[in-house]
């Protein structure tokens, strides 16, 4: 157990085993502390202070409480001098990072100042990221995360350590660093609008805690143990998801391929899909709509879309895949050199014929007309394919042929300068563009991508 930090008894010493047990950082470590000019981070910024450790101090104004906003860096730079440590300050406008990004106040804030931090970091050459949570923070993040259905993953609540953030007061409470504050009589800011019940977590630290600590009075240690067990119990499920998924899942270029099947047969199926999906940004009702097809047979596609990731159910295949189409430019061949200046095709002259595989084509150059075109296929393109009499909708062939949506949007065909397709690319050749196998020169044209 984390040793608990009583501001009656050392202080210092308790929270110093704490940094050393969990190895946290050391005095041979640059840090950065984000610094707010509230009671957390500057009781904070004092410990370090007082235990030699070497430390910057890194405040971001966020311009929203006016000349609050104002003082409250006023003070951090005032804290920073009487420290006799370096401070950092930036102003960002968080109004306008909402409005381009469509995203909460409190987000914005977050999404900021952690890039700023972050730069920071590289550009000073420092070791560690300290935020000063606390645990009533844990207490109000995984009553959050509950209510918005996060499964396990929320029930861990904030990381100690996190690669090279590091939150050394987690196993202590606001009361307590507020009493020590107090006691030691250590000036600090008070936001006001914390006290407004208008953001979430806000009205959980005014409403709802304080009921919850009359039913347990222990509130903030209880979720600190329990978060310590969440964690360890979301690690070895995270496991077993990513051993499953391993063998269940194969990628190919830039889309993940999954058998049905095989997925339906899975014993904890809901549970390795929310795992896999929500953080693709999947709903709760998709998951539950991706369950009940897979287990259905249907030829019938259905195709499921989330921000930036589509997946597709069809056949005998889920397929997750960038939901933006890539688009390929048209590209224009006004003869046969002009192949060598790009990468897609790739020719040669032969003397013999040879059976070719699907990425290979064999043509007479008499019956070229350029400029060629390679293209994507359009509405209404349609071809005659080899060993076929009639024509044929692309369309109806890419169907007939199995074709997945995912290769579908990938196609790309060779057209002749008459307007003819000649082939579709890695597909089938055109019946019209048959070679005789008995000529004496042929043209080779060898699919490269």
């Amino acid at each position: 157990m984390v040793p608990r930090f009583y501001y009656l008894c050392g202080v210092l010493k308790d929270l110093e085993s704490n940094i050393s047990k969990n190895q946290l950082f050391n005095r041979e470590h640059s840090l950065l502390l984000a610094i707010s000019g509230g009671v957390d981070s500057v009781v904070l910024a004092y410990l370090l202070k007082e235990g030699n450790y070497n430390f910057t101090l890194a405040h971001c104004n966020f311009n929203l409480r006016g000349k609050d906003s104002e003082k409250d860096e006023k003070f951090c730079r005032q804290l920073a001098e009487e420290l006799g440590v370096q401070i950092f300050v930036k102003a960002v406008d968080v109004k306008k990072y909402c409005k381009e990004h469509g995203v909460s106040v409190q987000m914005a804030a977050r999404d900021l100042r952690y890039d700023w931090f972050k730069k920071l970091m590289k550009q000073e050459n420092l070791d560690r990221l300290l935020t000063a949570h606390h645990a009533n923070d844990i207490v109000e993040t995984v009553i959050l995360n509950l209510l918005r259905g996060t499964g396990i993953k929320g029930m861990k609540g904030i990381p100690e350590k996190n690669g090279k953030t590091v939150r050394p007061l987690l196993n202590i409470t606001r009361e307590e660093i507020e009493k020590f504050a107090k006691k030691q009589k250590i000036k600090f800011r008070t936001d006001k609008s914390n006290l407004e019940n208008k953001y979430e977590r806000n009205f959980l630290r005014n409403k709802v805690v304080p009921l919850l600590k009359k039913i347990n009075p222990e509130l903030e240690q209880t979720f600190f143990k329990n978060s310590l067990r969440f964690s360890n119990e979301s690690a070895i499920i995270s496991d077993y998801i990513e051993q499953r998924l391993n063998v269940l899942v194969s990628t190919k270029g830039d889309s993940i391929h999954a058998n049905r099947t095989k997925l339906a047969a899975e014993a904890h199926l809901e549970t390795l899909l929310h795992h896999w999906l929500s953080p693709l940004n999947f709903s709760e009702t998709q998951q539950q709509n991706i369950i009940s097809l897979l287990g259905k047979k249907s030829g019938e596609t259905k195709v499921f879309l989330s921000g930036q990731q589509k997946l597709i159910i069809e056949r005998d295949e889920l397929i997750i895949t960038p939901n933006t189409a890539k688009e390929f430019p048209e590209i224009r061949l006004k003869d046969l050199a002009s192949l060598k200046k790009q990468s897609i095709l790739s020719f040669s002259k032969e003397k013999k014929f040879y059976l070719p595989q699907k990425n290979e084509l064999y043509l007479s150059e008499t019956q070229l007309q350029f400029p060629l075109t390679i293209r994507q296929r359009k509405d209404g393109d349609k071809f005659k394919p080899f060993g076929m009499k009639g024509f044929k909708l692309i369309s109806d062939f890419l169907k007939d042929e199995k074709i997945s949506t995912v290769n579908k949007n990938k196609l790309r065909l060779l057209v002749n300068g008459n307007g003819d397709i000649i082939w579709v690319m890695g597909y089938r050749s055109d019946e019209r563009y048959r070679v005789d196998p008995s000529a004496k020169t042929f043209i080779k044209l060898t699919l490269t991508e």
